[in-house]
C-alpha cells in the first residue's frame, strides 16, 4: 500500500512512519538533519556516520520495499552507486524518486539477487542494507557474494531483524513474523559468527530495539490518524490493520521476541597474492 503523504509504503513487509528528532533512539540523535525524517532517513544517516560514506565512494544498496537509502547518500555526500531490488515495481519507484531530485545523482537501480549479485569482484566500497538480509533463503551465502563485490577494506552495513531468543510464542509467530515476512532470525552472538565466518572483520554492532519499538509505535498512531480520514471503508479497514499489525510488533518487542540491530563489518585489507575475491 503506497501512502501519497509520506512517499513510502505502508504494507505488511515495510513501514515508513515519520518521527520528529526530538523522539529517535539516542545513537540516532547526532545524525539529525531537519525537523521531520523518516526512520529510513535516520537509518541512512547512521550507517554513513558508523562506515565513513563520503563522496569517493562507490555504494551498492541491496534494497527491500520500503524506502530507499542510496538516494539519501548519494544527495547528501555525493557518492555513486547502484541499488538493487526483488520487485520490478520498486526499481522503478526508487527511479522515480531518483528522477525527481533538484540536483542529478549518479546512482540507478535493477532488479537483481543478493545470492547471485550482477557485479565484478572488488566493484565498491561500501554495501548498505535495511531490513533485508534476513529475508534471503541462504544467509551465508548472501554474505559471501557481498564480501566479493567489496574492495578489500571495504565495508558492509546493514540493519537488520534479530531473534533475541529460539522459542517463539504462536502469537508472535502468526502476528509477525509471518505477516511481516520474517523468518527464523539469527541471535545477535549468531550474527556476529557467521559474519565472521564468512569472512569479515566485525567493526561494531549496535542494538536499535528501542528505536524499533519507537518506529512501531509512530506507524501505529499515524495509521489511526489517516484511517479516520478515509472514506472508503475498504481503504480504512486497511489502514487499521496495518495499525493493529503495529501495536502487535511492539507488544512482542515488550515479550523479548523480536530485535533489531545495525551491523558494521569489514572485508579485512590483507596483503598477499590477489584472488578473484580478494579484489
Amino acid at each position: 500500500m503506497y501512502d501519497q503523504s509520506s512517499h513510502t509504503f505502508l504494507n505488511f513487509k515495510g513501514y515508513g512512519a515519520v518521527h520528529e528528532t526530538g523522539t529517535p533512539a539516542d545513537d540516532f540523535r547526532e545524525n539529525a538533519r531537519d525537523d521531520y525524517r523518516t526512520t529510513v532517513e535516520q537509518t541512512a544517516a547512521f550507517l554513513a556516520a558508523k562506515a565513513g560514506i563520503d563522496g569517493s565512494c562507490t555504494v551498492l544498496e541491496v534494497g527491500d520495499d520500503c524506502e530507499c537509502l542510496l538516494i539519501y547518500l548519494a544527495k547528501w555526500f555525493g557518492c555513486r552507486g547502484e541499488g538493487i531490488f526483488d520487485s520490478e515495481e520498486y526499481v522503478r519507484f526508487a527511479q522515480d524518486l531518483c528522477t525527481n531530485q533538484i540536483h542529478r545523482l549518479d546512482i540507478g537501480f535493477r532488479r537483481a539477487s543478493v545470492m547471485r549479485l550482477p557485479h565484478e569482484p572488488g566493484s565498491f566500497t561500501h554495501v548498505v542494507s535495511h531490513g533485508a538480509l534476513h529475508k534471503v533463503p541462504d544467509k551465508p551465502h548472501s554474505y559471501s557474494e557481498i564480501r566479493r563485490v567489496l574492495r578489500k577494506g571495504g565495508v558492509l552495513a546493514f540493519s537488520d531483524f534479530y531473534q533475541p531468543r529460539k522459542w517463539i510464542s504462536a502469537r508472535t509467530r502468526t502476528e509477525v513474523y509471518d505477516k511481516f515476512g520474517w523468518n527464523d532470525g539469527y541471535t545477535l552472538l549468531k550474527y556476529h559468527s557467521v559474519l565472521e565466518e564468512a569472512g569479515f572483520d566485525i567493526d561494531s554492532v549496535f542494538n536499535v530495539t528501542g528505536f524499533l519499538r519507537r518506529t512501531f509505535e509512530g506507524n501505529a498512531e499515524a495509521a489511526r490518524t489517516r484511517a479516520e480520514q478515509m472514506t472508503d471503508p475498504e481503504a480504512r479497514e486497511k489502514m487499521l490493520a496495518f495499525s493493529s499489525s503495529c501495536e502487535e510488533v511492539q507488544a512482542a518487542i515488550d515479550r523479548g521476541e523480536v530485535g533489531w540491530a545495525i551491523f558494521v563489518v569489514r572485508k579485512p585489507d590483507v596483503s598477499g597474492p590477489q584472488t578473484p575475491d580478494a579484489a
